[in-house]
């Protein structure tokens, strides 16, 4: 294979490892020059995409020409087309045509009058005006400010002047606040709850328009309350989008940073002029407290005085005053350093179920009937990696001999990143809330990002020093290269299903991700009797096929569920070692042995081990809440009218959803479930009613 060929394919199995997330990626060629930027509401699908086996000539070329690849993870496909826009016109890529300007996307403006106006401008003046944005989903902008016509009266006219109350008055889309019909105290409280739906807490507001949209359905307004309901959407959309960008010019920094073991990955996220305008990654190995680790990154990291902005915002719990200090002594910069803790997030896996045991399920579609708009935000947790299919993974800190004593005894110390004391009323504490929300939104995607590059880190290496401790800890005969675990879930008895997940070399191997639906246990609380279960299934049939045995079995759970499975073990002469983690104080339990290990939270052993438990039940619950979905979906078939088991399951073959039922022509339905098309009428008018109630 030539060399060429090892990059392409070193560049294709990068593509397939990347998250089925939106986000951003830079393509670099051999001069380590950005020759072209993409953004992607799937990164794993998109840049998979380039290696498919018909692909035009432009692609090839591309393809050719690239040496590494990058990308940047982000909340929606909004942060991603905004951050696609400002890297491009950073780098100007050879490779990128036909780009489209941010500066033309609309803001919403309340205008600095005493009687504001809210409309919709491309132009944005230092007038003493509030804007909001930008926002590139021109149709959600639309939508919201058709439901703020709808719900505010506020005023139309361009140029307030004194005059009789004009036609917008008289069809109540106008207060008249030309004819003195509203005082300036109460239209300001219009004014007010408008702007709280833009950058406050959503919660009241949108609590207030549900009461209005379910008052609409009972009267049997059905295209008020859609319209009410599409308007809500579309305020989710303007809100889940523009968590990031704002119209603050002033220069900033947020730096986000994760450790596994020894590992540690900063990530450093620029805002400049209100934009994300690029980052910077920095891996290195320490074994220092957690707590200098920041404050010794940040002297080492910020050398330049021309390049220090004035506010940098990181994300562990405490105060960096002799910081500041330094760069004002050493430096000449004044720079204030805010600690904005952050609440704790789980990622959510790309790959929910294992490929060889899930089915593929259909996902309800969007229909005419259900206008839904495709939010994008808040789900997907912010992830970047830099790293190139053959990428040395260090970069430089600096000498630790080289910090000030003082700076070395600053930070206090943390048990866990991000739980350090914080000073009562500390800088975060005295931004307002708007604001507060934007620096955490810009810092969690730095600091998740860091987190996704250090467990990559551990997938490239393999995580061999926590084997070996936990060889040691539990006193094994080698190295767990290949650890299985086992988990229950179920709902009061119902729906009980055990996970098997399997690691190699201390990372996740998914093809043999297994999933046991327990018969013997359904409808009855019986965990011991369902991890016997589970067990016995898996490993008579290892034994049978003369199957690779692991060297570990985890399970989650004390020592109740670890002499269930090991008693399982002794009835078929297998010789495995077999280990119980207790969530509620992380205690490791070995069979017949009631006194726990208990292991520094620091610890690589105790880490692996988290991670395998935390598979297992991820991996058992998805399942359990799959099987209480489809149930309660088929429920939802037998309710409507005409409709028993054995037609609801017919229904639910041809359309999945109650929202492709609602759409669906009456022939089809009439079709599908082989009733008269008078029936399916009825059916569609159900249906229809039980997608409104689902879309609330």
């Amino acid at each position: 294979m030539s060399e060429q060929a090892d990059v392409r394919e070193a560049l294709h199995q990068y593509a397939l490892s990347a998250p089925k997330t939106s986000g951003v990626y830079l393509w670099r060629d051999e001069k380590d020059i950005v020759i072209y930027v993409g953004k992607a509401k799937s990164l794993k699908n998109r840049l998979s995409s380039y290696f498919a086996s018909k692909r035009d000539i432009k692609t090839r070329i591309l393809v050719s020409r690239a040496r590494r690849i990058e990308y940047i993870q982000t909340d929606n496909e909004y942060e991603a087309l905004l951050l696609e826009n400002n890297l491009i016109k950073k780098y100007k890529p050879r490779y990128n045509i036909n780009l489209k300007d941010g500066k033309t996307y609309p803001v919403l403006k309340i205008t600095n009058e005493r009687y504001p106006r809210l409309y919709r401008t491309r132009r944005i003046q230092n007038d003493g005006a509030r804007y909001f944005g930008p926002f590139p989903n021109v149709p959600a902008v639309d939508d919201f400010l058709s439901l703020i016509k709808r719900t505010y009266t506020l005023r139309q006219c361009k140029r307030l002047k004194k005059r009789e109350p004009c036609l917008y008055f008289h069809i109540g889309r106008c207060s008249a606040p030309c004819a003195d019909k509203i005082s300036e105290t109460d239209y300001r409280k219009d004014i007010d709850e408008i702007a709280l739906l833009l950058e406050g807490d959503l919660k009241k507001p949108l609590a207030e328009l549900t009461e209005k949209m379910k008052d609409a359905a009972a009267a049997r307004e059905f295209e008020k309350a859609a319209r009410i309901r599409d308007g809500m959407q579309a305020v989710r959309a303007l809100r889940g989008q523009n968590s990031v960008e704002d119209m603050d010019p002033e220069a900033r920094d947020y730096i986000g940073w994760a450790s596994e073991g020894a590992l540690i990955t900063f990530t450093v996220f620029k805002m400049r002029g209100g934009k994300v305008v690029g980052r910077d990654l920095y891996r290195t190995e320490s074994l220092k407290d957690e707590a200098e680790v920041l404050p010794e990154f940040l002297i080492a990291y910020y050398t330049d005085p021309k390049q220090i902005p004035p506010h940098i915002f990181v994300c562990a719990g405490q105060e960096y005053e002799l910081a500041e200090q330094w760069f004002a002594d050493r430096l000449g910069v004044k720079v204030t350093i805010t600690a904005i803790p952050l609440e704790e997030r789980k990622q959510a896996s790309d790959d929910t179920t294992a490929a060889s045991i899930e089915e593929t399920e259909s996902v309800a579609a969007t229909t005419d009937f259900i206008k839904t708009t495709a939010l994008v935000a808040a789900e997907k947790t912010p992830v970047y990696g830099a790293v190139t299919p053959d990428e040395a993974a260090t970069a430089p800190v600096s000498d630790r001999a080289s910090e000030p004593e003082a700076l070395k005894q600053t930070a206090t110390t943390s048990n866990n990143l991000g739980r350090s004391e914080i000073p009562e009323r500390s800088a975060a504490d005295r931004l307002p809330p708007s604001v507060l929300r934007r620096h955490k939104a810009a810092l969690a995607m730095a600091q998740f990002n860091a987190k996704e590059d250090a467990a990559r880190r551990v997938k490239e290496l393999g995580d061999f020093p926590a084997l070996e401790e936990l060889q040691k800890i539990l006193s094994l005969d080698r190295p767990p290269h290949r650890i299985e675990g086992f988990d229950i879930a179920h709902l009061h008895g119902k729906y009980t299903v055990a996970s098997l997940i399997s690691f190699k070399d201390g990372n996740p191997d998914k093809k043999n991700y297994r999933i046991f639906r327990l018969r013997t246990t359904d409808g009855i609380i019986d965990d011991y009797a369902s991890m016997r279960e589970a067990v016995a299934r898996r490993y008579t049939r290892l034994l049978n096929e003369a199957a690779e045995l692991p060297d570990l079995i985890m399970i989650d759970g004390g020592i109740g569920q670890v002499n269930a499975a090991k008693a399982v073990l002794d009835a078929l002469e297998l010789d495995i070692p077999l280990v119980g983690l207790a969530e509620k104080n992380e205690e490791l339990y070995r069979p017949h042995i009631n006194k726990p290990i208990v292991l520094p939270r620091r610890s690589a052993a105790l880490r692996v081990l988290q991670r395998v438990r935390d598979e297992t039940h991820r991996f058992a619950n998805t399942r359990n809440n799959r099987l209480r979905s489809k149930e309660e979906l088929h429920l939802q078939f037998e309710q409507l009218p005409h409709i028993g088991e054995k037609r609801a399951a017919r229904l639910l073959r041809s359309f999945s959803s109650i929202e492709k039922l609602a759409a669906a022509s009456v022939e089809a339905a009439a079709a599908a479930a082989r009733i008269t098309q008078a029936q399916a009428e009825e059916v569609i008018a159900a249906a229809r009613k039980t997608a409104l109630k689902n879309a609330l």
